[in-house]
């Protein structure tokens, strides 16, 4: 699977359907700084195709989001400013390159820039319009599962209380289940793998991706047009 269609797919699978309106609820504080590793399975109904299984790590500050897949060689950053808006970069880590992208890019790149939909995954107005079928615990911590239905899909969440994050997401329709799984969790001070830090980031090579369009004999633009999709004659 092409790393950007493995983070569209992972934001798609987090952030499902619901409106934006469905996040103005105001949830108790959760847990701010903390460090997650999660796996994400794709597993065709068809059994003559391969499931696929991503792994990927997911890290949350009080103004600072950001995932990286395990390989270490592709992440995503949003900041958000003094003035509450969200800036969002793709970052290229092997070729220490950061694309940026801009509020008005959402529409044409499945990019999201609402914070609380980012930080916590799933707001609890969309677990409210589920059902609550038990409390329960996961990895010594409280949670709660909840099951529903959007049109064809089937959703089973478990939700971790006081840390505001899934456990884990069970999506199934007619073609595939798409799981995502929690698989380690730790205070973001003491977990072993850490995300790039500011600094790191600013010394890498920043292009606007509007700019994207005028740098197509760029080696760096050319080959990442090219996992997109893209081809340059």
């Amino acid at each position: 699977m092409k790393i950007t269609n493995f983070f569209k797919l992972l934001f798609g699978l987090i952030i499902f359907c619901f409106s934006a309106s469905s996040f103005s609820d105001n949830s108790p504080q959760q847990s701010t700084d903390i460090a997650c590793r999660y796996e994400t399975k794709v597993i065709p109904n068809k059994k003559s195709n391969k499931p696929s299984i991503n792994a990927w790590y997911f890290w949350r500050s009080p103004n600072m989001i950001q995932t990286q897949d395990a390989n270490g060689d592709r992440g995503e950053i949003w900041l958000r400013t003094i003035k509450d808006s969200v800036q969002y970069r793709k970052l290229y880590i092997s070729d220490k390159t950061a694309v940026e992208y801009m509020p008005a890019d959402m529409p044409t790149n499945n990019i999201d820039f609402n914070w609380d939909k980012l930080s916590n995954m799933i707001s609890q107005s969309e677990l409210d319009s589920m059902k609550l079928v038990k409390k329960t615990h996961v990895m010594n911590r409280n949670a709660q599962v909840y099951r529903g239905k959007i049109g064809a899909q089937s959703i089973e969440v478990t939700w971790l209380m006081e840390e505001k994050l899934p456990a884990s997401i069970i999506k199934k329709d007619k073609l595939e289940t798409i799981e995502l799984h929690l698989i380690e969790i730790a205070a973001l001070s003491v977990a072993q793998q850490k995300p790039l830090t500011i600094e790191e980031i600013s010394n890498y090579r920043h292009i606007d991706a509007t700019d994207f369009g005028d740098m197509e004999h760029d080696p760096f633009v050319v080959k990442i047009m090219a996992e997109n999709g893209h081809h340059h004659d």
